[in-house]
């Protein structure tokens, strides 16, 4: 065999190892679209009710008022000049069987209106900073966003409220536990107080 022969086989293999890592790489690619897609939906994320309780995987709570706030927020303090706060009152009990702050999750504004990204909890028994709700309890607690004085705040507030779902045996872990977090739905609530546009 001379050398050209050689060369000649040598790239043919070559050629066959790319054919099939190009071929191997699409292939992974394909079934990874196909599992991203998988997990799409078209459908619009439902209402959920004011004033019913609303089962959001760690807790159920009832959604009860917004209101704007002025002077002070419900654990008493003062509303900083240039600031107002959004202040929705709610009952909140934890359905896992540990004490849990993971209610710092549950709500968020869409849109933002310039407010903060996550609000403070209060625990509106004590007008205090609520740290945890202990299992099987309910507390009537207050979600509390700071704002700018002059942001525009619409009659009506949707808010997103978020989930997770219970797994007995996680893949990764190996416990029990609650993971994927994604969207339960959106909730429209009515704003009281001094300024809504």
């Amino acid at each position: 065999m001379s050398f050209g022969q050689g060369l000649g086989g040598l790239k043919s293999r070559t050629v066959v190892w790319l054919t099939t890592g190009i071929g191997g790489f699409l292939a992974a690619g394909v079934a990874l679209v196909m599992t991203i897609a998988s997990y799409r939906t078209d459908q619009p994320v439902p209402k959920l009710p004011l004033g019913a309780p609303i089962e959001a995987g760690e807790w159920r709570f009832v959604p009860l008022s917004a209101r704007i706030a002025t002077t002070t927020t419900p654990d008493g303090r003062k509303v900083r000049d240039g600031q107002k706060a959004l202040v929705v009152e709610m009952e909140l009990t934890n359905r896992t069987a540990a004490s849990s702050n993971s209610f710092a999750r549950l709500l968020t504004l869409d849109p933002s209106i310039g407010a903060e990204d996550r609000p403070t909890y209060m625990l509106l028994r004590d007008q205090d900073l609520l740290w945890e709700v202990h299992p099987d309890m309910t507390e009537r607690v207050a979600a509390v966003w700071t704002l700018p004085q002059g942001a525009a705040v619409p009659p009506v507030l949707t808010f997103a409220v978020h989930t997770s779902d219970y797994k007995r045996r996680d893949n990764l872990w190996g416990h029990s536990g609650w993971y994927n977090p994604h969207v339960l739905g959106t909730l429209d609530m009515p704003v009281q107080g001094p300024d809504p546009a």
